[in-house]
């Protein structure tokens, strides 16, 4: 709990430092203990070879202590014989005592301190063939010492690392979380209205700049969304307020006129033509904003999608006789897929009803359905109109958008009916799109998973 209250920098300097702690104690335990066993064996080592010379100068000699003479005066050592001493070297009776040690502290094999502070090795025994007895002594102090300078330095040394970790993480963790800085910073200054800025990523490959990247994509989609959100609603705002207008505008003027039977029916006549736009403008952006919001509850089942064009394209037929068009069809029989009839039944229709409105007078519409060789089903609906450019052809599908020109507010309507269209295909796992052809005109296929 007292870790969480701080910032990720100080977390990181100091579980940084509390592992290398651990680990420099482990490596300095490890140091110490591994030298000074080795140390004191090595000195060990030396006092069971000088005193096993002794024992081997003392039984070829046949007792004769004179041969000890060979071994030199610089030696430490000692012969005794039932309790009296019989040789000891020069540097014993300085270094030493003279006799024989009275000293507790020595055993077969133990140690000795001088009165200065001189630590000795000792080994004792006794010689078996002349019972001579034997004690050999070595000088110790300076590797003690060296054994306890090493532990002082070891000690010594793990704070003053440990100081310089503490100093060298903080260091690298404020370098590793600087572009985090620099991210936040950023994000704080990013509001609705500058969602086309973007977070800096300093290094794309690490994690930070994976998240980064992330959060720009978001920040991307944001942008977009609010784009079309703005977008729409101005859209949506003009469109309402259009058929608004000449509803209170041929009031008004009603009203300044004479106010006639005939006056009277023409002006409601009129309100009622707007007032019908009005409703089938609602009608649409409630069924948009019930898609957005996933309440559109479908209920797929088995159809036969030959009969459902079918019939779509005879409730429409007669729209396109009112302009002397040709409507001819193509179904392949037994065409079937698991769909929500009334959504895309809906689907069909709004782009047949485009298709017409943009085909001139004379023209021709077809109307082909099929089942391809992979599993598909597929509606194609075919115009002779004016056609839509490469670069619009997603766009179409755009929330009140409109071509530029051939595909005015004048010919088709307020542009949600491919929106519509798109959303309802969609809802039924197809997709739909406009297609190159051959000559001028649309081609619009929806597809569709087949039974």
């Amino acid at each position: 709990m007292i870790l969480g209250n701080l910032s990720i920098r100080l977390r990181l300097t100091i579980w940084y430092t509390v592992v290398l702690m651990v680990i420099l104690c482990i490596l300095s335990l490890g140091t110490y203990f591994f030298i000074r066993n080795r140390l004191e064996s090595i000195e060990r080592g030396r006092l069971e070879s000088s005193y096993t010379t002794v024992e081997t100068v003392v039984r070829n000699s046949g007792g004769d202590i004179s041969d000890i003479y060979h071994l030199g005066q610089e030696s430490l050592f000692q012969l005794a014989r039932e309790g009296r001493v019989v040789y000891q070297t020069l540097a014993w009776q300085e270094k030493l005592w003279s006799g024989t040690p009275k000293d507790e502290r020595t055993d077969v094999s133990g140690s000795w301190q001088s009165p200065e502070d001189t630590l000795y090795w000792l080994k004792k025994g006794k010689e078996p063939v002349f019972g001579f007895e034997i004690i050999f002594a070595q000088d110790v102090t300076s590797t003690i010492e060296n054994i306890q300078g090493l532990a002082v330095i070891l000690m010594a040394g793990i704070p003053f690392a440990l100081i310089l970790a503490v100093l060298g993480g903080y260091f690298l963790a404020g370098r590793a979380l600087s572009p985090v800085k620099a991210i936040t910073r950023k994000a704080g200054e990013i509001n609705a209205e500058s969602l086309s800025e973007r977070l800096p990523v300093q290094n794309p490959g690490d994690e930070i700049g994976r998240l980064a990247s992330i959060f720009n994509d978001t920040l991307a989609r944001l942008d977009s969304s609010f784009k079309h959100l703005r977008r729409f609603t101005s859209d949506a705002s003009h469109e309402l307020r259009t058929p608004l207008t000449s509803i209170r505008s041929v009031g008004e003027v009603a009203l300044q006129g004479p106010m006639d039977r005939k006056s009277c029916q023409e002006a409601i006549g009129s309100m009622l033509e707007e007032t019908e736009r009005l409703t089938h403008l609602v009608d649409n952006l409630l069924t948009l904003a019930r898609g957005d919001a996933g309440k559109v509850n479908l209920a797929p089942h088995p159809l036969d999608l030959s009969v459902l064009v079918g019939e779509v394209v005879e409730e429409l037929r007669v729209l396109s006789e009112e302009k002397n068009q040709v409507l001819s069809t193509s179904f392949q029989s037994s065409v079937r897929v698991t769909a929500d009839n009334s959504t895309l039944r809906q689907a069909v229709s709004n782009v047949l009803h485009n298709a017409i409105v943009y085909t001139p007078k004379g023209g021709h519409v077809e109307v082909h359905t099929a089942k391809t060789e992979d599993g598909k089903a597929i509606i194609d609906i075919i115009d002779d109109g004016p056609g839509i450019p490469e670069s619009e052809r997603t766009k179409v599908f755009e929330r009140f958008y409109r071509v530029n020109g051939a595909r005015s507010r004048k010919e088709g309507g307020v542009g949600l009916g491919l929106a519509i269209a798109q959303w309802a295909v969609e809802a039924n796992a197809g997709a739909i799109a406009f297609l190159d052809r051959e000559g001028p005109g649309a081609l619009c296929r929806i597809t569709l998973p087949a039974d």
